[in-house]
């Protein structure tokens, strides 16, 4: 979509693949198909050296409850704590979202110490040198699954490129006034305005209200949020002072003129590096022997993908930390994962294939 010569990428795609009996989700199903991948290639990997390929089902059990168990965790203690402690039971409720990669990294780590101990009876290494193999696709894949779920987005684009999220800013219009999203239109560009040196395009959004009316509340924080004058069907502007005056209004429809504001893709960063690493990690393997080289593969991947993250975080809009903090609560926790990859990486040593 162009404007005036402002590009930017309009994404209105339904996080839901079907929606029927059951919920199928974009997000669920790269989550399977990473799984089901990377099953193959680790059972690839024992096959090359002469593991027993009978360990392969209970290592997808252990590494499957790791994943989900560690990352929902995660999530819990490391970034919303302050919600959790007043809503325990919700902990449980991993439909809602709400996964944490650091989490998932420190029980996958867990899970192949406890299944080296009771399995394969090889230090956890040995297992860990191939599963972050496909732990590094499984990345690349659900952070397309945040993509298409219009999630952990980026910050607002200052070189006049970027993703407007449609769907997303459609499902909050609605959410502030009670109506279903498919209910809400966005219509053809307005007129440009400069913000703090950026030019963005605005859109007009057709609303039927019926009886639902915004209350003054929901009016002050739709105003912050999409940053709008609001007028009626028949052109009539309420000036700023008065836009909490709509919420007692009888109007039948509003039609709003929002920013569009597009953000940087920093799914789609993250997604190609995981994937770039995965590529990086297979090539080793195959073509450079290092699973001969304990600790060489995991100390390379927990260095370059948690490398990539904390220099994403940097584009990130959603912050944890307080406004006056230099790092994101990612990047503090990516920093360790780094230290001790670094020490894997290097200090890796040649032993007995066998």
């Amino acid at each position: 979509m162009i404007s005036n010569f402002y590009l930017f990428l309009s994404w209105d795609v339904d996080p839901a693949l079907y929606d029927g009996l059951i919920t199928l989700r974009y997000y669920s199903l790269f989550f399977a198909i990473s799984f089901l991948l990377g099953f193959h290639i680790v059972k690839k990997m024992f096959v090359n050296e002469s593991a027993p390929v009978e360990w392969m089902d209970k290592l997808l059990v252990y590494t499957v409850i790791g994943t989900v168990v560690g990352a929902r965790l995660g999530h819990v203690f490391f970034y919303d704590w302050d919600y959790y402690k007043e809503n325990l039971i919700e902990i449980l409720m991993v439909w809602k979202g709400g996964l944490a990669s650091h989490g998932a990294a420190i029980a996958i780590i867990i899970s192949m110490w406890i299944f080296s101990k009771k399995v394969t009876h090889k230090k956890t290494i040995w297992t860990l040198d191939k599963l972050v193999i496909a732990v590094a696709l499984a990345a690349g894949f659900i952070r397309l699954g945040n993509l298409m779920n219009s999630e952990i987005v980026g910050l607002r684009s200052s070189d006049q490129s970027g993703i407007f999220y449609e769907h997303n800013a459609k499902n909050q219009i609605a959410s502030f006034f009670s109506v279903n999203s498919d209910k809400v239109h966005l219509d053809q560009t307005l007129d440009d305005t400069l913000i703090n040196n950026i030019t963005y395009p605005q859109m007009k959004v057709k609303i039927p209200l019926g009886d639902n009316k915004m209350t003054s509340f929901y009016a002050e924080a739709f105003s912050n949020a999409f940053d709008f004058n609001i007028i009626n069907s028949d052109g009539d502007f309420f000036s700023s002072g008065d836009k909490n005056n709509f919420a007692t209004s009888n109007l039948n429809e509003l039609v709003l003129p929002i920013y569009i504001i597009p953000r940087i893709p920093t799914q789609l960063y993250e997604a190609l590096s995981y994937s770039a690493i995965f590529c990086f990690l297979f090539w080793g393997y195959w073509k450079r022997n290092w699973y001969l080289y304990q600790g060489k593969l995991f100390g390379a991947f927990l260095t370059l993908l948690f490398t990539a993250r904390f220099f994403v975080e940097f584009l990130k809009e959603h912050q944890t930390l307080s406004n006056s903090s230099s790092l994101t609560m990612g990047q503090y926790l990516s920093i360790p994962l780094v230290l001790i990859g670094l020490f894997f990486w290097i200090k890796a040593k040649k032993v007995d294939s066998n």
